[in-house]
């Protein structure tokens, strides 16, 4: 264990064995998470980054809102999402999220980020026959979404999945901006279910949630997630108002995950180390197989 030193450019995995440093780039790519889905049955995933405390977000010191903290996000751990969202045929998003993205106060623009850094993951998706771009899923029951321009121009196609009790003139003005709609529930919220068995039939296999606690709510209710990559800040924050992954009603039953695989980053000094752990979801028995 000794001679064992993780550099700015590896990771130590601590599991599963053997115990051996790996490389930070290409960690998540080389899952290959693309061939995993169908259309009949797409493959889930969804991922954060969170404090020791728990907190996913915390409120905005200017506008009414929480972001993810300053304090924990770094390149390293971006690095790795953006990678995630290379594999996905869509990104399910959030309301709350393009109601950032207009008032410019998001993380970033939707990946895959067009930064150079980022070019070998558009060269990537490219190599693999898959769109320049992942769709975007936007779910909401308010069809409160002020779009901005920057979505309309990012060679993506763009849904807004939506209850069947949604306001039929909002649903409207979004048609005619070009936005496709899709009703994925019997109220005015999106059910899990329905949402990914639309999208399936759209010819979408392979599914990225990067929303927040009540997008991953509506995939662990409905027992449609198959894997959960969490990125362990090694930082407490506190604060009074923020998100953890999960608010609300207690789940019943509760969501089982067995661990995929768990990697060690050392990163520089002044920064918290992390841990970047992925999980396996586990099927209910009384239930169909979800991965």
């Amino acid at each position: 264990m000794d001679s064992i030193n993780p550099s700015r450019n590896k990771l130590l995995r601590l599991f599963p064995a053997p115990l051996e440093q790996v490389a930070l780039e290409g960690l998540y790519l080389n899952q290959e998470l693309h061939r995993l889905g169908t259309h009949s049955q797409p493959f889930v995933y969804t991922n954060f980054i969170a404090s020791l405390d728990g907190r996913i977000s915390l409120e905005h010191p200017q506008k009414r809102t929480r972001i993810v903290p300053d304090n924990i996000a770094n390149p390293r751990d971006w690095r790795l999402f953006q990678e995630l969202a290379a594999q996905a045929d869509a990104l399910l998003t959030s309301g709350r999220y393009i109601r950032q993205l207009a008032q410019n106060v998001a993380q970033d623009i939707l990946p895959v980020s067009e930064q150079p850094e980022y070019a070998d993951l558009i060269q990537w998706r490219q190599s693999q026959g898959l769109a320049p771009q992942p769709a975007i899923v936007v779910i909401s029951a308010s069809l409160n979404l002020p779009i901005p321009e920057i979505l309309f121009n990012s060679n993506r196609s763009i849904y807004v999945a939506t209850g069947s009790k949604a306001d039929p003139l909002r649903v409207q003005e979004l048609k005619e901006k070009g936005i496709q709609v899709i009703v994925a529930g019997k109220g005015l919220r999106v059910q899990g279910q329905a949402l990914i068995a639309a999208l399936g039939q759209e010819g979408f296999t392979t599914l990225y949630a990067i929303a927040g606690p009540e997008v991953l709510k509506t995939l662990l209710t409905d027992q449609i997630l198959n894997r959960l990559y969490l990125t362990h800040a090694l930082r407490i924050l506190g604060g009074e108002s923020f998100d953890t992954l999960l608010e609300g009603e207690r789940l019943n039953p509760a969501a089982d995950f067995n661990l995929h695989s768990l990697y060690y980053d050392i990163t520089n000094e002044g920064e918290p180390s992390q841990m970047f752990t992925i999980y396996e979801a586990v099927a209910r028995k009384d239930s169909a197989p979800n991965s």
